[in-house]
């Protein structure tokens, strides 16, 4: 048995610090154990003897101790099974407090155990997603072709979730319950700075690996990943424009998406200036609409989308739940529960697997909404679309007795409102053949936010912005009165 003391030298409210440890020889499996008195947020990376990332953990209900085990059925969930090799390992911590803690005191200590006869026997999920042979954190079973569905059709699902192992409220087993409840198609796990390596079982819901690298600066999700953030880089490297960079530049797959989450919330704002415009694919435009902070922060999101459309960027807005609330519970202020799919972001695939659902995002057939689909069009063509016909029609449906408005938003600007279910709106670009955008904005009668669709475009622009600090700039005086 090994006790690590968790200090440093310096009176701060955080601590980035990496300790090592000898694992013996002829051994099956080691186990980790934190215990603390303190308040504080608190993430661990477990790197074996040849610097493969082979555990996580973020301090929230996550069931302890964590076994990385030989044995793929006896290691415990966001770990990596294989073989554990004598040698120097390394857990790289990463804390923050509320309150300085004064230098040389503990913040929490974290016993290692070696084959240990553990009090509950560690039981592994039923559904793996690295081969357990070998020792890397790689996702090398994960079939992102299985079909869950082979019908061509819109499917809805979420992309922004939190379970137990993290900060949210509910188990994975109790995020499906609530996925079906909300009549989910696909669902994206994406835990604070954790890729989950299985899931508890088989289900009929496709799950999508992802993780939300979450940052003092700002947020972001890596959806349909295939490895971590931190196999390569590491948890001091969220600290700094350059670390973040680093992480956001970084290959996790062909078929991998790097989305910017909440990107106007209050302190959860995304404030990394040097990030290249590039590398976004989405955005999330609607964040828990239940949360009473989102419903500026919504606004603004899609003022700032509006921009980057019209500069001749055609990243995609997308919506998430960002569930942490047990169904049954609100935020203050709401008598509405925060619910996973609220609100549901749908696309259109040909058939229901993972890579399909990358490749819509990515295409930008989608739309988004609290309620039921926002059904956009010209002629056959949906939204990510581009449309050759300088004069026409788009038409805009929702199939809902709610009372609704439609707002017609044309390169950035509202350009009509229709009362009602269904709209239309005639454009005519025929003087004027340069890059345009047409896409709906729809909102209950009181005004607050509904739903989306993303835009059809007509024509190409090459982008002139590179960086987020200069759509900032573009939008900060709106933002801060």
């Amino acid at each position: 048995m090994i006790e690590l003391k968790i200090n440093q030298d310096i009176t701060s409210n955080k601590l980035n610090h990496a300790f090592t440890f000898n694992v013996p020889d002829n051994v099956s499996s080691v186990s980790f154990q934190i215990e603390t008195e303190q308040a504080l947020w608190l993430t661990y990376m477990v790197y074996d003897e040849k610097k493969e990332l082979r555990a996580q953990y973020v301090r929230g209900k996550t069931p302890q101790p964590v076994t990385v085990h030989i044995e793929r059925e006896k290691t415990s969930a966001n770990t990596i099974s294989g073989p554990v090799k004598a040698g120097e390992w390394t857990m790289d911590f990463a804390v923050i407090t509320k309150d300085d803690v004064t230098a040389l005191t503990d913040w929490a200590t974290c016993t290692i155990l070696f084959d240990a006869e553990l009090e509950t026997a560690v039981v592994g999920d039923l559904y793996p997603w690295q081969d357990g042979e070998t020792a890397s954190f790689q996702l090398n079973v994960y079939d992102k072709e299985l079909i869950f569905n082979a019908e061509k059709s819109w499917y809805k699902g979420d992309f922004h979730t939190h379970t137990i192992y993290t900060d949210g409220k509910m188990t994975r087993e109790e995020n499906m319950q609530s996925a079906v409840s909300q009549k989910l198609d696909f669902f994206v796990a994406t835990d604070h700075n954790i890729v989950p390596t299985s899931w508890f079982d088989e289900t009929d819901i496709l799950v999508i690996p992802g993780v939300e690298v979450t940052a003092p600066l700002g947020h972001f999700n890596i959806i349909s990943t295939l490895t971590s953030p931190f196999a390569k880089q590491r948890l001091a490297d969220m600290e700094t424009e350059e670390g973040m960079n680093k992480i956001i530049n970084h290959h996790y797959g062909d078929d991998s998406i790097i989305s910017i989450n909440h990107p106007f919330l209050t302190e959860w704002k995304w404030l990394l200036k040097e990030t290249p415009l590039d590398k976004v694919d989405t955005i999330e435009i609607c964040n828990d609409p239940t949360y009473s902070f989102n419903k500026k922060a919504t606004e603004f999101a899609l003022m700032a989308w509006n921009k980057l459309l019209n500069d001749g960027y055609q990243i995609t807005g997308v919506g998430g739940s960002d569930s942490h609330l047990r169904p049954d519970e609100t935020y203050d202020g709401s008598d509405i529960p925060s619910l996973i799919g609220d609100p549901g972001t749908f696309v259109y695939c040909d058939k229901l697997t993972a890579a399909n659902v990358v490749k819509a995002l990515k295409k930008g057939n989608v739309t988004v909404s609290r309620g039921e689909r926002v059904q956009f069009r010209i002629d056959d063509l949906i939204s990510g679309e581009h449309c050759p016909q300088n004069i026409g029609v788009a038409t805009a449906f929702v199939e809902t007795d709610e009372a609704i408005y439609f707002e017609w938003v044309i390169d950035g600007e509202i350009v009509a409102r229709e009362d009602g279910n269904r709209s239309e709106y005639a454009y005519d670009f025929s003087n004027d053949l340069a890059y345009h955008w047409v896409r709906v904005d729809v909102r209950y009668a009181d005004g607050s936010f509904y739903g989306f669709s993303n835009p059809i475009y007509f024509g190409e622009k090459q982008p002139t912005m590179k960086k987020w600090g200069e759509l900032l700039e573009l939008v900060e005086d709106k933002i801060n009165d």
